[in-house]
């Protein structure tokens, strides 16, 4: 069995999507590009019918230009796509593993040096589980003694593949204020990230101890994610301005036109 039978394709999801919300819509957005324009970060909105204010699931992904494959000309496609794959996931579309075969693949086709762990794995987890392709080269690379006893992580540093974890955390366009008193918040998300606090915790919690707006008189807490309306955090808080194009006119050759 490959590797990629234990992970659903984004088009399984979006089929079976359509099916049970002919009515419904999918949006999409780049909500950031780093300034060679090698790197970007893709937010999915789903709705269960094409005319809802709310979202029933998001999803964020994250894609960068690799040397190979489809990331090597195609790799703001594969973004959205996977972030298409986990607003899906994060709702009722994950037959098998959460991250999709989209996902898996974009670690594939990394340089050595650019192994990360993928979006699924990098908040909580301590461990790392690489691809086939990447276990491979741990295959006969190195005597058994140079691995004998060492983590997945060790063995890749010794056969020279960077590991590196890396967790994104993005400030919105206006600076979070509790909607209720307007006292400051405590950023939780980075701990959360970590797993320094469990993932329970809401992202952002009112510091005013006063403030008696919450759940069974408690300081108010929000979240980016929530099916109550009154802990739903804005998106103004974490999301940050979307990129825009220039005009065609005002591109010049060779340059990118954001």
């Amino acid at each position: 069995m490959a590797w990629q039978d234990e992970y659903d394709q984004v088009e399984d999801r979006l089929k079976k999507f359509w099916e049970d919300n002919p009515n419904g819509r999918i949006d999409t957005k780049v909500i950031h590009v780093n300034a060679d324009f090698t790197n970007a970060i893709h937010r999915c909105e789903v709705y269960k019918d094409i005319n809802d204010e709310n979202p029933v699931s998001t999803g964020i992904a994250q894609d960068q230009q690799g040397p190979k494959g489809a990331n090597q000309t195609s790799w703001i496609e594969n973004g959205e796509t996977s972030a298409v794959g986990r607003a899906l996931a994060n709702w009722t579309y994950a037959a098998k593993k959460r991250p999709s075969v989209t996902e898996m693949q974009k670690v594939e086709n990394l340089k050595p040096s650019q192994v990360t762990k993928s979006a699924a794995q990098t908040s909580n987890s301590k461990g790392y589980t690489p691809p086939p392709s990447v276990q491979k080269k741990l295959d006969g690379a190195v005597t058994d003694s140079d691995l004998k006893g060492k983590s997945i992580e060790d063995k890749l540093e010794t056969i020279g593949v960077s590991v590196e974890e890396k967790v994104v955390i993005t400030k919105g366009t206006v600076e979070p204020k509790c909607i209720s008193c307007d006292s400051e918040l405590w950023d939780n998300r980075m701990d959360k990230a970590t797993g320094k606090i469990g993932q329970g915790y809401p992202d952002w919690k009112c510091k005013n101890r006063e403030c008696k707006a919450g759940k069974n008189g408690t300081p108010r807490a929000y979240y980016m994610d929530s099916y109550n309306a009154e802990q739903e955090a804005p998106q103004e808080w974490y999301m940050p301005d979307v990129v825009k194009a220039r005009a065609v006119e005002d591109v010049k050759e060779n340059e990118a036109p954001f």
